[in-house]
């Protein structure tokens, strides 16, 4: 009897040990994803073409929006803006002013929750009201940034569904914490690290704007071919396989 109890344990507990803790902040354990059926997505990985730089603005638009666009213009850069549908509702014609000057205008939610808390029907409510928003000013959104990078399975999965690929960044630049050119470049370009992959900002933070210029300069410097978040995702040409299938822990906003 002694043996049938050892064996059973050893059985057992690999299997236990693997399971979902019940008291990670993260909510209870997702659906097994199987490998052939995982949604696409991106890894988030410096998997780019060498010297593809998305420049990616989260948040907006906001009071300093227009700003930063006239500074683009001048760089002759194209961005990715992640935004918020109660401020695309409040900044409307920021929104058409994005997509008349060619930038890629894209989904972040309606007011930045944190989307694991949320059941299925409060999380689709945040991803197509902001959708029907940004429609209505002439976007068309083909990717979903979950408010500060915190998703499951299930929300990639609802993203898909709703015709949009979850997507992150490979390169934060912080500027909610730290408000200098030197601060910003030192975490988007890491000493001994190329320039390249997904540049995370936001467009709420005048510092973010004062800095911008020498952000863009010392990016080209470094190599940088700015492309929109569109133009990446093709370049980055990701296998289906990779996508995430694990919960995030949160960044911060």
């Amino acid at each position: 009897m002694r043996r049938f109890v050892m064996a059973l344990c050893l059985v057992l507990v690999p299997e236990a040990a693997l399971a979902w803790p019940s008291w990670l902040s993260f909510g209870t354990e997702p659906k097994a994803v199987a490998p052939r059926s995982r949604p696409p997505g991106l890894d988030f990985g410096d998997k780019s073409k060498a010297g593809d730089c998305a420049i990616t603005f989260d948040d907006g638009p906001g009071p300093h929006t227009g700003v930063l666009l006239e500074l683009l213009a001048t760089h002759k850069v194209k961005a990715t803006f992640f935004v918020l549908g109660q401020h695309a509702r409040a900044y409307p014609d920021l929104i058409r002013r994005m997509l008349a000057e060619g930038h890629e205008v894209e989904n972040h939610s309606w007011d930045h929750p944190d989307m694991r808390k949320l059941d299925e029907a409060a999380r689709r409510k945040e991803i197509e009201d902001t959708m029907a928003q940004l429609k209505s000013l002439g976007a068309d959104p083909h990717f979903f940034r979950p408010p500060y990078g915190a998703y499951d399975p299930a929300l990639v999965e609802l993203a898909r569904k709703e015709g949009l690929e979850v997507v992150l960044w490979s390169r934060d630049s912080e500027d909610w914490r730290y408000h200098s050119v030197s601060a910003i470049e030192g975490n988007i370009l890491p000493a001994g690290q190329g320039a390249h992959g997904i540049f995370l900002f936001h467009d709420i933070h005048d510092s973010t704007i004062a800095a911008m210029g020498g952000v863009l300069d010392d990016l080209g410097a470094h190599g940088c071919r700015f492309v929109t978040m569109g133009q990446y995702r093709i370049a980055a040409a990701v296998s289906p396989d990779q996508a995430p299938t694990r919960p995030t822990e949160p960044h911060q906003r």
